[in-house]
């Protein structure tokens, strides 16, 4: 798997792990908030100011080059919090929720649809932006696919546990089950992913609609019996 430049990488992590004075890690924590909001709001790194960033948030444009070289920077800075805080809650969840603790595949999967869902609500503008800029030749994209490979790790061992759970498995049948859980989750996060981008319709990520039928095709897709 391709990932981000190394120098790159390295400095959105030094902005985060720098210390600093209590003020001006205030700042920086609010210009960070700033910037997601309005990522978020318009999904196109092109349509963020950092005049906007800095007036929203306070501080100054002197402020703001002291810790990003650039708008580019500063959006691998937010993308990074983002994902970082979003495998946090992934494994919060797959290890305390109750729902994940069911011996019932069906319960399962239907869990892994209803998270994949609340991750592209909560992160719609960050996902965009990330792949338009992917379409420029630019690898930001990389770190949403790096950060799901990290989800995949907590996902599909345990999907694939209740799948084989009372069925003798040979160590080939158990890798093949595990394949086509892998297909299902692809065509899962490709189905969002489009509808991201291009919202074709007949469900969009505001849908009502989307989680229950979206839970539906993840059953099919590992023939499991309806709800």
């Amino acid at each position: 798997m391709t990932t981000m430049p190394s120098s790159r990488r390295r400095s959105a992590q030094l902005v985060l792990a720098t210390p600093r004075q209590a003020r001006s890690q205030a700042g920086l924590a609010k210009m960070l908030q700033v910037g997601r909001e309005l990522i978020e709001a318009s999904g196109n790194l092109d349509d963020l100011s950092i005049n906007s960033i800095v007036e929203q948030a306070g501080t100054s444009i002197g402020a703001f080059y002291r810790r990003f070289e650039n708008k580019d920077v500063f959006f691998d800075v937010v993308q990074d919090m983002v994902m970082t805080k979003g495998l946090e809650y992934l494994r919060d969840v797959v290890e305390h929720e109750a729902v994940w603790q069911s011996n019932d595949p069906g319960t399962i999967a239907d869990a892994v649809v209803a998270l994949y869902v609340l991750a592209f609500r909560r992160n719609r503008g960050i996902y965009h932006a990330s792949l338009l800029r992917s379409s420029q030749r630019k690898t930001t994209w990389d770190v949403v696919k790096r950060t799901n490979e990290e989800g995949l790790k907590l996902i599909v061992p345990r999907l694939v546990d209740v799948l084989a759970a009372g069925r003798r498995m040979s160590t080939p049948r158990l890798a093949a089950l595990e394949f086509e859980v892998r297909v299902a989750l692809q065509f899962l996060v490709g189905m969002l992913v489009n509808s991201l981008l291009n919202d074709p319709g007949p469900l969009s990520l505001t849908s009502r609609k989307l989680v229950p039928s979206m839970q539906m095709h993840f059953r099919r897709s590992l023939n499991l019996q309806e709800r």
